[in-house]
Formats: structure tokens, C-alpha cells, sequence
């Protein structure tokens, strides 16, 4: 048993796999659908399309985060899950395994080091942290210069650098106590420059500002991101914002424009946009509203309104596709919109959104028109795993 917070932070903690099971199963075509701080509340594997494909990678790596398997183990779990799906994936099995194995479990290890080291019990035994850099065979240059830094446990430093920092880093944050600093003549670092660095985005073009140092889509605290829920992003902010002053309240809270407030999920949305849905079903005539986007999902696909729009005409087609769903189905759609947990990028002025509700997962995308001015509802369903297979069954070959 750890005799110390110290070494408990140390230890494949508990709270890795509450963590990783509070994750929601996100499909995904590229690796960029979920960014940073989106990554804490869903489970994705790049490419992996097939809900009941992420669906068996989820119950794989969750024997990996608990210490069921090893990475061998795995990599044989791997290969026989991309047989029973027939997956084409990029890069060979050993590579992929891998990597799927080691970012899982680190992040994983992460969230739950952070949430041990800043109970108000351990704020107050090690009110500092350190960051570490461990041996690999190949270093990166400035996770070596930051070997050493040390900080008050609350500086917002480690907002964007609480490791790992990016694709088979090494590196930890450990906790220090007063006794330690004093014994070892430690003092407080100056705090790294954030140095921000252009990267474009292979799948949209885009380019935006990494720190150095960091792989772009590290460059978050998976256990802040976890705990004090922040939002998801929808892709790629284009600056990860200002750091604030570190303070002796307690770890710092997301700094402005980094990512904002998580929606808190609601059983019922508002009920006149509940009533609005019914109506279309019974009168597949018009438009109505049926739901208002939060604020930073508006901002991300260039709206200028935040009403959500639904014609009688697309809930026709959504008829032909979706003739699954029921009324107790559509209520959700509202809340799918307002309250979503998770925002996927789907292009140009188009975002998808996941919201559970009673055990189902529902799935809307919205897009908004080229002057902003109107959002409209593409699609809504919820996504059904024996559905999945059967339309994975009756695809071609080539692209099952």
C-alpha cells in the first residue's frame, strides 16, 4: 500500500477507469473529429466509423487501462477485432495497436493522477508540482528543458502541459511537498514561455497555433478537462488563450477562449420545442423551431443565429431513413441540440451532436445557411447496433 500521496499519484490509480468509463462511444472518420478537451468525455478510434467497431475497441482498451492485458495481449485482441469487422485501417496492425494501447492508457493514467493530486487532502500535503521527463530512446528536445520545472500546483501552466504531451511521450507531473523543497533546495521555476507554433490541419485546411513542444491536440489537462467539464471542442481552436495569474485558490480554472462550459445534460427540453417536433410529425408541412444551439457550437459553424430549424420535408426523408424512431425518439431532438456532450466537426458550417438519454445515444446535424443566418436540422436518429451491423453487411467489400 502507498504510504504517501507521492506515491499514490504514482500508482495506475482507480480513477483512470472512472475516467474512461464515463467516456461517451464517438464514430469518427479522422482523427481530428474529436479535439483535446472533447477527448475526455468520448471514446473514439481514428476512422473507426461502425458504432459496434468502437464498440469492441471500448471494451478492449478498458482491459488495458485496468492491467487485464498486456500490450501483447492486446495487439492480439487488436487483430481479431479488425478481422471480425473487416476494418481497413491506416498504418499496420502493430503500429496501430500500439498506439491505441499507449495514448489510451496514458491519458487514462493522467485524468486519474490529476484527480488524486488535487484533493484539498493532497493540495494540502504537495501544493507543488514538477514536471518529469523519463527515459526514452527518443527524447524531444524541450520536454528535456522542461525536466525540473516546478510550480505552484495550481498555475495555469499545466493546463496546456500536464502530461503526456503528445504521441508516446514519457514525461509525468509529480506532486511536491513543502518538506521535499526545502530538503532538496528546490525553488519555484519561472514558468516556460508559451510559445505558439502554426499547424495545419491535414483534414480541413485549416492552420492554427500549437504550443511548442506539445503534438497538436495534446495541448490540454485530460483530468481538468474531466472534472470540471469542460466543453468539448468542435475542432481545433484557433488559440489556446491568455494564461491567467496563478493564485493560492486552488487549481486554475480554464482560461478564456480555451474551451468553454460543458452544457449539463436535461432529461426534457424545452417544451414547446418538444410540441414544435410533435406538430411536424403529425404535419410534415412548413418549418418550425425546434431547438437553440449553445453558444459555442453557434460560434463554430459560423451562425449568427442560434435557433435550429426543422422542415416538414426533411422530416419526411428523416421517415424513409429513420422509420425506427417514435415519438418518444424525436422528444430528444430538442435536447440533442441544446445539450449536446459531445460536438463533432462535420465540415463547413456543419457540426454533429451526441446526447444519451435512457440508455440510447441520439445524433443531430446541424448546418447553418451560407449567410448564418438560419440553422437547420439535417439529421436526427439514434444510433441502433443491430442496425449498424446489418448496413455494414450489406455494403461492398471494399468498404465494410
Amino acid at each position: 500500500m502507498a504510504d504517501s500521496v507521492a506515491e499514490a499519484a504514482r500508482l495506475p490509480p482507480s480513477e483512470a477507469l472512472a475516467f474512461f468509463r464515463q467516456k461517451l462511444n464517438v464514430p469518427t472518420t479522422h482523427w481530428t473529429n474529436l479535439w483535446q478537451a472533447a477527448h475526455a468525455r468520448g471514446f473514439m478510434v481514428a476512422g473507426a466509423a461502425d458504432l459496434a467497431l468502437v464498440k469492441d475497441f471500448r471494451i478492449a482498451v478498458d482491459k488495458a487501462i485496468a492491467g487485464k492485458v498486456t500490450i501483447q495481449e492486446f495487439r492480439k485482441e487488436f487483430d481479431a477485432i479488425v478481422a471480425r469487422h473487416g476494418w481497413a485501417h491506416n498504418g499496420s496492425p502493430g503500429w496501430r495497436s500500439d498506439l491505441i494501447f499507449n495514448v489510451n492508457v496514458s491519458m487514462a493514467n493522467a485524468a486519474g493522477r490529476y484527480a488524486r493530486m488535487t484533493t484539498p487532502e493532497a493540495l494540502e500535503m504537495y501544493p507543488y508540482w514538477m514536471y518529469r521527463h523519463n527515459a526514452c530512446p527518443h527524447p524531444r528536445p524541450l520536454h528535456l528543458a522542461w525536466d525540473g520545472t516546478l510550480l505552484p500546483a495550481n498555475d495555469p501552466w499545466f493546463d496546456t502541459h500536464f502530461a503526456p504531451n503528445g504521441w508516446r511521450c514519457h514525461c509525468e507531473i509529480v506532486p511536491v511537498s513543502r518538506w521535499m523543497m526545502r530538503k532538496r533546495g528546490w525553488s519555484v521555476s519561472e514558468r516556460p514561455a508559451l510559445d505558439l507554433r502554426p499547424w495545419r490541419n491535414p483534414r480541413t485546411g485549416q492552420v492554427i497555433e500549437v504550443p511548442a513542444g506539445i503534438d497538436p491536440g495534446f495541448a490540454y489537462n485530460p483530468g481538468k478537462a474531466w472534472l470540471s467539464g469542460q466543453a468539448p471542442d468542435i475542432g481545433p481552436s484557433v488559440r489556446p488563450g491568455r494564461f491567467p495569474a496563478a493564485t493560492d485558490a486552488g487549481p486554475a480554472q480554464p482560461a478564456p477562449g480555451v474551451t468553454p462550459t460543458l452544457p449539463i445534460p436535461r432529461e426534457h427540453a424545452d417544451s414547446a420545442h418538444q410540441e414544435n417536433v410533435m406538430h411536424l410529425l403529425d404535419h410534415p408541412v412548413g418549418i418550425a423551431e425546434v431547438g437553440t444551439l449553445p453558444e459555442h457550437v453557434r460560434e463554430a459553424i459560423g451562425g449568427t443565429s442560434r435557433k435550429v430549424l426543422l422542415s416538414g420535408g426533411t422530416l419526411t426523408k428523416q421517415d424513409d431513413h429513420h422509420s425506427d424512431l417514435t415519438g418518444a425518439d424525436y422528444r430528444q431532438a430538442p435536447a440533442t441540440l441544446e445539450k449536446p456532450v459531445v460536438v463533432v466537426g462535420k465540415g463547413e458550417r456543419r457540426a454533429m451532436l451526441l446526447y444519451p438519454s435512457g440508455g440510447r445515444l441520439y445524433r443531430a446535424v446541424v448546418k447553418t445557411t451560407q449567410d448564418g443566418s438560419e440553422n437547420y436540422l439535417l439529421s436526427f436518429h439514434r444510433y441502433n447496433e443491430e442496425k449498424s451491423i446489418a448496413r455494414r453487411a450489406q455494403a461492398p467489400a471494399h468498404i465494410r
